[in-house]
């Protein structure tokens, strides 16, 4: 199978006045992807039990618009190469024949004994097949900005409602941090792109700092231990209207 699309009705409780939250759209992603592991036979039981699990590496997401609450959507995915560590992963949101999500993702298979990834075996890869349409044929590396100084700095320890069965704080915790890192008078901005690079996982308990960046229309958030010796995750966010 190459493309998958699962269908849901948007729950109003996922969303902010009435638009789904940026955080709750990576869920309704990764869902998908986890019902498209499933049908390939490749559940997140099957894969534990054989001593893997997948992780993202990199997101880069383009928004047009958010759902609405109740409004009914498909969430399309598809693999989009396979290439030594790296699964190349794409998706696309629709609102009836409207678009309004499209991003690609890079995965990694970890090795669960070395906490390392691992090649991704052939008949892993042939189970999901290859589409090889893709959005962004590049995810860069998100770098820190050298002249400018942060707008804010924001501290948190991570709690155990933020972590996943890879027992590490889950992909969509990241997108709802950003937004508690921003400074109040850009609480309610809308971003129409993120990249996001996630260097090291994040466990219960560790307490972190996100410094923030703003170059004209672009935020930078940067993930860190409170010694700023370790770099967790890299953010960049673009939004097209002035504050």
């Amino acid at each position: 199978m190459s493309i998958f699309c699962k269908e849901y009705t948007v729950r109003d409780f996922l969303c902010k006045d009435g638009e789904l939250t940026t955080n709750n759209i990576i869920e309704y992603l990764i869902e998908t992807s986890n019902y498209h592991s499933i049908d390939c036979g490749l559940s997140n039981e099957y894969l534990l039990s054989m001593g893997y699990t997948w992780m993202i590496y990199k997101w880069k997401i383009r928004f047009f618009r958010k759902a609405k609450s109740f409004e009914k959507i498909k969430v399309k995915t598809w693999a989009s190469g396979f290439r030594n560590i790296n699964a190349f992963r794409e998706f696309e949101i629709y609102a009836g024949n409207e678009k309004i999500l499209e991003a690609s993702s890079i995965f990694l298979l970890i090795d669960l004994e070395k906490r390392k990834a691992s090649r991704i075996p052939e008949d892993i890869a042939n189970a999901y097949g290859v589409c090889e349409n893709k959005f962004f044929k590049n995810i860069k590396r998100v770098n820190e900005p050298e002249n400018l100084d942060p707008i804010n700095r924001f501290s948190y320890k991570a709690l155990r409602r933020d972590i996943d069965f890879n027992d590490h704080v889950n992909n969509s915790v990241y997108l709802e941090l950003i937004y508690e890192a921003l400074p109040s008078k850009f609480s309610d901005i809308n971003f129409s792109e993120i990249n996001i690079n996630y260097m090291k996982e994040i466990k219960v308990d560790d307490e972190i700092i996100i410094d923030v960046y703003k170059d004209n229309f672009d935020f930078y958030f940067f993930f860190k231990s409170r010694d700023e010796s370790q770099i967790y995750a890299r953010v960049s966010a673009k939004y097209e209207s002035s504050y």
